[in-house]
């Protein structure tokens, strides 16, 4: 007997519902029995639809022959690097390619590589960290990294693609899905190899080298030789294979070998201070920034880097969210440059907004001539902020970075560049001694042998006769914040994911806490908190900081958004808003999207940007005062589409930040929205891998978190979420209110208690 049915759903909230229907027939002859059906319903806005997939997803599956003969025709480099080979400036990274480990048994599973087979390696490997065995553990965690990398790499290799024509004819175009994330990392000044599909099965094969000379978005413009532009013609197709820069990890092997020739040990691995002051007794320091007078943390950390009592030991500044640990940092830099005679500050960061930043807080007291803004060779352009260009390496008449001589630089009073960079000065050699500061903001986000990079072959130890003014270093950041992104589960496992600033704090008596407090001679803990709103502050303090973060932030504006009426809770500035969306993919992207959430987080950006501000409890909004978080690139670009298509008539809509969480540290807003996409925990091992997400990554949620001032608005499915071990329960419990606001949750709901706000009704109708 066959049975028709009509399902008929409605529901009032966006969403991907999988619902599972059961029928029980029950017969007096054959008993009962039960016969079950899976459904699943979409309910999508019109804005959901025009955001979906543009075309089905398609993997990258490329195994591409590898020949045993290649011929390589040497592709068309970039202006700077053209300029470098022609000897026209002094800093050239003359770096040795590191120490070769050949005939490894490597085993790799799911391009893991999970362990190799020589047995004195594996002894180095998994011994403690030690100066004596600090050259050959790092050397060989950095060539597990490297491995690892290359195996990564050439997951993303393609072929029969077309390469297209560019507005230079000397160029040509290729699309990367996925290169807007790092998957793969392709960067100005890199290079990849194409060979022509029909040839793929000579050999010898000829490639065709091709350097990278601008990246946007998906499109890679590269520079080939003028053999392959000669037969070039539409909808040729090639086989890619892709590389990448060996330049970080060649300076990161050089770092390590001088850390032992330079004899760091006690820099690396203190025990002791000489309890040398370069102030005198009672001195008292005149602060440029007036308000870290009310301060006692920032004031002691302050006095402390300038007096130099640490050494040779590092000074670290802890600085939680919202402490001011760079204006910290600053001010020690202009007080160094004040107090101390013939002194030379290299200040880094890992990433070039950190450095950017350092500079325009510094411009403010230092004068100009005595800055120079060191940016590598990838750097574009427009990517530096106006007010600091006239400070930078930027030849305008090249039109590229250009790296002047050692004499030049030696002029400068403080040098500021991202830690690889920070290279080509040890190949410079300066004068022992030179460099008498070296301060690394943000270090935590770097690995040791990154921020090695800027202190070996650059900073002298401090020496009470021959070096009794310098070799004083500085790390400021969070290690409970971002730390470095690696490849290798292998090296991440034994130490190479630990930044200097990490280690430091968990393996060094200095830096432990002694009865409930830190050495304020080596370290200081910055406490005074002057972003966020009491509830907001109130989790991420808890859980990382011992609850000793205090909340000093401007009540006029931590509260602005108290009595706001899309708030469930007055006063409890926090919104979770479940949603039960889909993980999307489109085209050969990686990267994924979520269409529901975004639907969601649009009509909130309407309610906070609405025509007639200043009304019902909210104070104005302008699109500066609101950032936009979520984890994936192409959630990212989604969101974007979607501003575009619905807020074009807002103004200054472009102030609207939207980025991942890389992008948001070290800043903050008036308001933050989260979209964490993942609405499928099967995806949860391919976040961990590729560092993205938030699931099994508590230091990502705590920077996305703690970037709110006033309103936190978090858009998830609070099931997913819930099968983290982290998420599962102890948000909702410190935040109280965070979980009210759910438009669509299971029957069986998450193992914490939930609003829920709507359901999906259905109908059926059964007919023989």
């Amino acid at each position: 007997m066959t049975y028709k049915m009509m399902m008929r759903c409605e529901s009032t909230y966006y969403g991907y519902f999988p619902v599972t229907v059961t029928f029980e027939f029950t017969s007096e002859q054959t008993g009962s029995f039960v016969i079950a059906r899976f459904v699943s319903v979409v309910v999508n806005s019109k804005l959901a639809e025009q955001l979906g997939p543009s075309a089905p997803y398609q993997p990258y599956q490329a195994k591409l022959r590898r020949p045993q003969f290649v011929i390589t025709e040497k592709g068309v480099r970039t202006n700077i690097i053209k300029l470098m080979e022609s000897n026209n400036f002094e800093l050239q990274a003359r770096i040795g390619l590191g120490i070769k480990l050949e005939q490894w048994l490597i085993v790799v599973h799911n391009y893991r590589v999970l362990s190799f087979s020589i047995p004195n390696l594996s002894h180095s490997l998994k011994s403690p960290l030690q100066f004596d065995n600090y050259p050959q553990k790092f050397h060989l965690l950095l060539h597990l990294e490297e491995i690892q990398m290359e195996v990564d790499i050439h997951r993303y290799d393609m072929d029969n693609v077309p390469l297209m024509a560019s507005n230079d004819r000397n160029l040509l175009v290729l699309k990367v899905p996925g290169v807007a994330e790092n998957r793969p990392s392709v960067l100005k000044g890199d290079h990849l190899f194409v060979t022509l599909t029909e040839e793929r099965m000579q050999d010898p094969v000829i490639r065709y080298q091709g350097y990278v000379h601008e990246v946007e978005l998906e499109n890679v413009k590269l520079g080939f030789p003028k053999k392959l532009l000669s037969k070039f013609i539409k909808n040729m197709k090639f086989d890619v294979t892709f590389t990448f820069n060996r330049l970080p990890l060649r300076s990161q092997h050089r770092a390590v070998f001088l850390a032992r020739k330079k004899k760091l040990q006690h820099l690396l691995f203190p025990s002791l201070s000489y309890e040398k002051s370069l102030l005198s007794a009672g001195q008292c320091l005149n602060l440029h920034d007036r308000k870290l007078e009310e301060n006692e943390q920032q004031k002691r950390a302050i006095y402390q880097v300038v007096a130099g009592t640490s050494r040779p030991a590092p000074y670290l500044i802890f600085g939680p969210p919202g402490t001011g640990k760079t204006v910290t940092m600053v001010e020690a830099i202009k007080q160094v440059l004040c107090c101390i005679e013939d002194s030379h500050v290299l200040a880094c960061a890992p990433s070039n907004s950190a450095c950017d930043l350092l500079c325009q807080l510094l411009m403010k007291h230092v004068e100009k001539r005595n800055i120079y803004r060191f940016n590598a060779k990838s750097r574009e352009y427009y990517t530096i902020p106006d007010d600091i260009k006239p400070l930078c390496n930027w030849d305008k008449i090249q039109n590229c970075v250009v790296f002047p001589g050692k004499e030049t630089l030696k002029n400068y009073r403080v040098i500021i560049t991202t830690l690889v960079p920070a290279g080509r000065l040890v190949t410079a050699d300066f004068p022992p001694g030179h460099f008498s500061h070296v301060f690394i903001d943000e270090s935590g986000q770097a690995c040791e042998t990154e921020s090695l990079i800027a202190i070996a072959g650059i900073l002298t130890m401090m020496d009470p006769k021959t070096n009794a003014k310098g070799g004083q270093l500085v790390l400021a950041g969070d290690p409970k914040q971002l730390g470095p992104v690696l490849r290798s589960p292998l090296a991440i496992e034994h130490g190479l994911g630990l930044s200097l600033l990490e280690r430091l704090m968990q393996q060094n008596s200095l830096y432990q806490k002694k009865d409930g407090s830190y050495n304020s001679t080596f370290i200081t803990k910055l406490l005074r908190n002057y972003r966020s709103h009491a509830a907001i502050l109130k989790f991420p303090n808890e859980k990382f900081y011992d609850g000793e973060l205090q909340v000093c932030a401007d009540h006029c504006i931590s509260h602005s958004y108290c009595t706001w009426k899309e708030l469930v809770k007055q006063d409890f500035p926090i919104i979770f808003h479940g949603v039960c969306g889909e993980d999307l993919r489109e085209e050969r992207s990686p990267s994924f999207f979520n269409t529901a959430e975004i639907t969601i987080l649009i009509d909130y950006l309407k309610e906070l940007l609405p025509e007639e501000q200043g009304k019902k409890g909210q104070s104005r909004t302008s699109p500066k005062d609101i950032g936009i978080i979520t984890p994936y690139r192409k959630q990212v670009q989604k969101i974007r589409q979607a501003v575009k298509m619905e807020l074009k008539n807002q103004n200054d809509i472009k102030d609207l930040k939207i980025g991942t969480v890389e992008e948001f540290q070290g800043q903050e807003r008036l308001v933050i929205l989260i979209s964490t996409v993942r609405s499928n925990s099967d995806y949860f091992d391919m976040d961990n891998n590729f560092s993205i997400g938030f699931l099994k990554n508590p230091k990502r949620f705590n920077v996305a978190v703690t970037r709110a001032k006033a309103l936190l608005i978090i858009i998830g499915n609070p099931i997913t979420l819930s099968k983290d071990v982290f998420w599962a329960g102890k948000p909702v419990h410190n935040w109280g209110a965070v979980t009210q606001r759910c438009s669509s949750l299971s029957p069986s709901g998450p193992p914490f208690e939930v609003a829920v706000k709507g359901r999906l009704q259905m109908k059926i109708t059964v007919s023989r």
